[in-house]
């Protein structure tokens, strides 16, 4: 009698807690609580490593730490960040300080408050430890220290503006209570710690937890019954009003797979519920997502195509010269050498808001041959003049041969020398060259004078490529003092409109990556952040 009362009261509860129909942010489309829980996927990652918050050192742990941790802030773009752990922050005096609040209502897993010694606990963690994503952040000489204000305010103090420093802190946070209260360990000692490649549940804050059989290979990530819940606001609309009591998943796999065909065959099959750039492979994928097989989306991963110019070669130090070589590239045929990449000439990383308004209000040096022939008859070279220009041996012949078609129409001949990744990187580093070719990374955070010095005496290296601009560092001292990013963009504005006409370097094209996934999986959403960031909000449609 006694076990059906029991039976009786928890069928009641259930019923009764989970009735309330949950809304969608924005939209105030309704679901029931039976339409968004439950469900498994099974995702493709690299290796894993640690997972323990601030000491990540791959991809593949981010998608772990971002599971089972709430980050303080999530990455809505390069230049737009979205309050998780955080209710409020403001940077003040002249953006020397940096004042955070956190939210009330916010729990490790054994219901302990998130507070701000846990903040100050990992800040000691991550400045003492080299392999720690924001060690060089910590390490800046404009950082200064941290103070707890009480239990839910710190402050974040600064030699110097340091506007940046925000994007330190996409990540979360180390729980003081465990490591140092119970644990015993001194956060400077964290990362020899043999506590370190997984953290003990009760120091886990996210809306997943680590399932104790998981194996390097074949991660599985479990639904956390204890979670506080998101944090939402318009860049992320699935965020609910109402949070169920678990989170729309029960569960996340995450499987290396090492070869490419392997990966494809299994996610076409259904084993993989989303599928990376497979470069080889991109156009098929993208033809049979056409079709309704799956679903796909593009995003600019964050790396540029360029051609570095040796200031310290006489002919390149002419700034005609290298306007002359930017007019003459014919960048709608020069597309077609470089695939999966969009044009551009602006060396900011484009996943941020401020890149599309420079590349909105800044005019281009024009593609004009003819123009072109012009500026190097007056910087003293109306003849014939020869260039080289030296790359990895694995670069793709289309690509030099449209440099080179595009240079002769103006006289200038282009050798091409090819070497080892050893060799090429040396003779950057010594200044040994006058053109190279590379793809690098764009800052996450908008730079706003790339490769650029302000002294002479700054060029150590051939990476400073020696352009020298006194004036760019002024406007950037200027625009570091600035509150937000609206008041900030003038000062951009006129720094890139000096830096596009003196073509530093050539910037060609930024890459796109390509995702492909699951027509019943929804939430994955392309160029909103890291798609790792918003797991939470992930479902499985039934």
């Amino acid at each position: 009698m006694r076990r059906l009362f029991l039976l009786v009261m928890m069928l009641i509860l259930f019923s009764t807690s989970f009735a309330e129909a949950l809304v969608k942010r924005g939209t105030e489309e309704e679901f029931s609580y039976s339409e968004l829980a439950g469900g498994s996927i099974t995702l493709p990652v690299d290796t894993t490593f640690m997972f323990i918050p601030g000491f990540e050192l791959s991809e593949g742990d981010f998608w772990v730490t971002f599971a089972i941790q709430d980050p303080l802030f999530r990455w809505a773009s390069g230049d737009e960040l979205s309050p998780c752990l955080v209710e409020k922050y403001e940077l003040l005096n002249s953006n020397k300080s940096l004042y955070i609040k956190l939210r009330e209502d916010i729990f490790w897993y054994d219901g302990t408050p998130i507070t701000g010694a846990d903040i100050e606990y990992s800040i000691r963690a991550w400045k003492s430890a080299e392999n720690s994503p924001v060690y060089e952040a910590l390490n800046d000489p404009r950082f200064g220290w941290v103070s707890v204000v009480d239990s839910k305010t710190v402050v974040f103090n600064f030699n110097d503006s340091y506007p940046e420093f925000l994007n330190s802190l996409r990540t979360g946070i180390l729980a003081k209570h465990i490591y140092s209260d119970r644990l015993g360990i001194e956060p400077e000692s964290l990362e020899e710690s043999m506590k370190m490649d997984k953290p003990p549940i009760e120091a886990t804050s996210g809306p997943f937890v680590l399932d104790p059989a998981s194996v390097k290979g074949n991660i599985i990530l479990k639904r956390s019954p204890n979670w506080h819940g998101g944090s939402g606001d318009g860049l992320f609309p699935l965020v609910f009003e109402s949070w169920p009591e678990k989170s729309l998943l029960d569960e996340i796999r995450l499987v290396e797979v090492a070869e490419p065909l392997d990966r494809i065959e299994m996610f076409k099959t259904g084993e993989l519920h989303l599928l990376f750039s497979e470069s080889d492979h991109n156009e098929s994928l993208l033809n049979e997502s056409a079709s309704g097989k799956f679903k796909s989306g593009s995003f600019p991963d964050g790396t540029y195509h360029i051609v570095l110019m040796n200031h310290r070669n006489g002919l390149l130090a002419e700034r005609g010269v290298r306007q002359a070589l930017k007019m003459s590239i014919d960048y709608e045929s020069l597309l077609k050498a470089l695939p999966d990449s969009i044009g551009t000439f602006i060396p900011v990383d484009p996943r941020t808001s401020i890149f599309k308004t420079l590349q909105a209000q800044i005019v281009d040096l024009p593609y004009d041959p003819d123009k072109a022939k012009t500026f190097l008859s007056n910087a003293g070279y109306p003849g014939s003049i020869t260039l080289s220009i030296k790359v990895y041996h694995g670069v793709e012949n289309t690509l030099l041969e449209e440099l080179q078609k595009s240079w002769d129409k103006i006289g200038v001949k282009l050798e091409v020398e090819r070497l080892d990744w050893g060799s090429l990187l040396r003779d950057i580093d010594e200044g040994d060259y006058e053109l190279a070719y590379l793809r690098v990374e764009a800052f996450e955070y908008p730079e706003i004078a790339p490769w650029t010095n302000e002294y002479e005496h700054d060029l150590k290296t051939g990476w400073e490529v020696g352009y020298v601009n006194q004036q760019i560092f002024r406007i950037m001292r200027r625009a570091a003092i600035e509150p937000n990013w609206s008041s900030r963009t003038p000062y951009y504005l006129g720094s890139y409109r000096i830096w596009t006409n003196d073509v530093p370097i050539l910037v060609l094209a930024y890459d796109l990556s390509y995702v492909f996934w699951n027509s019943q999986l929804s939430g994955p959403v392309p160029d909103r952040g890291e798609l790792y960031e918003n797991l939470a909000e992930w479902y499985l449609q039934k």
